[in-house]
């Protein structure tokens, strides 16, 4: 029961983090559910759907199937579908109910490979983890399908991937180009901005680069990936305001060879703001901030899933909303920045001596708020955590 949402919405799951990462690369993506998680994906996790050329199916799971396994009623659907559409490639991922009755993905999306010669994709998303994980088992399963088998001779440039861009983090305000901008402005190539912007040719030719910049927490596992099969390190870190933190990271890493040791935490201050959402996105928020407020202890909160390594003194886990309303209410913090949402989490007493600052985030508020998320990079962040005065 400590998963269970009273006041918050259920955060956004796996299967849909899989499906924004496999959105913009020109294949059939199909949901294996009845209509109630592709409906949940295109309507409130997927700001980029109206107007979009992609293609979602839902596989219209019913109950004799689920109980039978009628797994042929659905390969020949795939099969009939890809026929007349042509994809690149068929991405088969997983929802609840096939989750119950043992559903292979990769079994079933084997045999559509065989009769089709289109390469093909299975996912066991369960529906029960946040979007993350699900947008590192698409990235992995992409580069192991698609990208050069070795790193090639010619691979010694300044080149770099970007992991972990999602709309689900940094909504659909143009994030990928701004942080592939700010790097080629500085002379640094980008092979691959995974999973924004990209395509399944930028993703052939992403072993060429020779440092992973991980910008959010669902890059993590793709970077730890990428350094044990290509030997490419990684270093982390959002671009926030003028993005000169991470750029200094990564220029260091090219002048020196070696990536950066992070800097160890300040001393904690008597007033402290607690900056909850992503492990990644919220740490380096604080830290910008921290320098902008030097009157202030900055904690970062994380509120999805969380990697103890990339974990800084002082740093806290919220591991569901009733965890949250506790700390929201406790009194240690003087200021709260987060998704507009959270807001209700706060009791009467807790709002007169906490100040509330809203960021919105699309996992956790969808489309209540997508309309007004910031642009990370740039003058609108630098204008947030300028304001930021408790």
């Amino acid at each position: 029961m400590s998963k269970l949402c009273i006041t918050l919405p259920p955060y956004s799951p796996d299967y849909s983090g899989c499906a924004s990462a496999l959105f913009e690369l020109g294949g059939m993506i199909v949901l294996h559910d009845a209509s109630g998680c592709t409906g949940n994906y295109l309507g409130y996790d997927e700001p980029r759907w109206m107007g979009s050329k992609s293609v979602v199916f839902c596989s219209g799971l019913r109950h004799m199937d689920a109980i039978l396994g009628n797994d042929s009623l659905l390969i020949d659907r795939i099969i009939k579908a890809a026929e007349s559409l042509k994809p690149k490639f068929i991405a088969l991922l997983g929802s609840p109910v096939p989750m119950v009755i043992g559903a292979d993905y990769e079994g079933i999306m084997r045999e559509v490979e065989s009769r089709t010669g289109i390469p093909c994709l299975g996912f066991d998303t369960k529906g029960l983890s946040y979007y993350g994980k699900g947008i590192s088992m698409a990235a992995i399963s992409l580069i192991k399908k698609f990208a050069r088998k070795e790193r090639g001779a010619e691979d010694g440039r300044r080149g770099i991937n970007i992991l972990g861009v999602t709309p689900l983090d940094f909504g659909n305000k143009g994030a990928e180009k701004a942080f592939v901008s700010l790097f080629e402005r500085a002379g640094i190539e980008v092979c691959c901005c995974f999973s924004m912007g990209h395509s399944v040719e930028a993703i052939e030719k992403s072993v060429s680069a020779k440092l992973n910049v991980v910008v959010s927490q669902s890059g993590i596992e793709i970077a730890k990936f990428m350094e044990k099969k290509y030997a490419i390190p990684y270093v982390t870190g959002t671009p926030i305001a003028d993005g000169s933190a991470v750029l200094s990271k990564v220029t260091s890493f090219f002048e020196s060879g070696t990536v950066p040791r992070p800097k160890k935490a300040g001393a904690v201050l008597p007033k402290k703001v607690l900056v909850a959402g992503d492990q990644i996105i919220a740490r380096s928020i604080c830290e910008e901030a921290a320098r902008a407020h030097g009157d202030v202890s900055f904690v970062a909160g994380t509120m999805f899933d969380f990697s103890p390594e990339e974990s800084r003194e002082g740093d806290i886990f919220i591991g569901d909303e009733d965890a949250f309303r506790k700390i929201a209410n406790s009194g240690e913090f003087s200021g709260i920045v987060a998704d507009p949402l959270v807001a209700q989490l706060l009791t009467d007493e807790a709002k007169k001596r906490t100040k509330f600052f809203a960021l919105p985030h699309v996992a956790v508020s969808s489309k209540v708020h997508w309309d007004e998320s910031l642009s990370v990079l740039g003058a609108e962040m630098r204008a947030f955590i300028s304001n930021i005065r408790v």
